[in-house]
């Protein structure tokens, strides 16, 4: 199988997939979520009451966990509060994270939600002043971050609003940016999804990656199988012809994409790659 046939390496050109198949991170994030809102509406918990944002989280350090907890609560009298950001969740975030790997993808998740929790607390409260008794739960400010990205790396992918219109990509996240900055709901954190749209943008353009400076301390090792190639040595004269290397090493490479993303390769590796991809489409050819 060439590199360009593989899945994860493919740019998505064409329409929306709803394939079942999704990344672990991704999935994971989306049992969390579903996991603690089933929990807290049979047992009737009320998580939101301890867990979510209040108007006294930002000057009561003690009560700091609530930037990071309240993303993973939503609301128990709906259940489409749930349904519709785990879908977002699930359609664009197994993109994403296969394009950036799942150490950054979870980092990107993390930070947004502290990032869009405190500006909606700040916000609220410039607004409604440090009295008010409005209470935000929900995951919505981080999956903006996440969906604008996809926008960002396949602003030509076609979507469908309303899963009935199909505009590119790029034409929804202009949509949906004008419905946050004009929407009247006050149900919606519009200061939360414009915080999440306005950091995905910034990292982005800015081309930064959290994990140079957050480092992956729980990294689980990945054990393989498979019999390592065989080392072979080079002289100096010897130019480097990357079609000598095995199938193995390529199949490393591709590990190494699934894990931590295209950005993670080397020149050499990236060389590599399209080579063996050569390689592979001259065999089917």
């Amino acid at each position: 199988m060439g590199l360009y046939d593989r899945e994860y390496y493919r740019e998505p050109e064409g329409q929306m997939s709803f394939n079942l198949e999704g990344q672990s991170a991704t999935m994971l994030l989306v049992y969390t979520n579903i996991g603690i809102f089933l929990a807290d509406w049979l047992f009737q918990l009320q998580l939101a009451n301890n867990f979510g944002v209040h108007a006294d989280t930002l000057y009561n350090p003690i009560l700091w966990y609530q930037y990071l907890t309240y993303g993973f609560l939503h609301s128990t009298t709906t259940i489409w509060h749930i349904v519709m950001n785990m879908f977002v969740l699930w359609m664009f975030g197994r993109i994403v994270e296969d394009r950036y790997g799942k150490a950054e993808f979870l980092k990107i998740y993390f930070i947004s939600i502290l990032v869009c929790g405190i500006v909606w607390n700040l916000v609220t409260m410039a607004t409604f002043g440090a009295n008010h008794q409005i209470l935000m739960v929900g995951a919505s400010g981080a999956i903006s971050t996440i969906m604008t990205l996809f926008i960002c790396l396949y602003p030509k992918m076609t979507l469908y609003l309303s899963f009935i219109f199909p505009v590119p990509a790029w034409v929804a996240g202009v949509i949906i940016l004008l419905l946050n900055l004009f929407g009247t709901d006050e149900q919606v954190a519009y200061s939360a999804h414009l915080a999440g749209i306005g950091l995905g943008l910034a990292y982005f353009f800015s081309g930064i990656r959290f994990g140079s400076f957050i480092p992956s301390k729980f990294a689980i090792p990945k054990l393989s199988i498979r019999s390592r190639p065989r080392l072979r040595v080079h002289t100096e004269e010897e130019e480097y012809d990357p079609y000598n290397d095995s199938d193995e090493e390529a199949e490393r490479i591709l590990d190494k994409v699934r894990e931590s993303g295209m950005d993670s390769l080397s020149e050499t590796e990236r060389r590599k790659l399209e080579a063996y991809s050569r390689r592979m489409r001259q065999k089917l050819s």
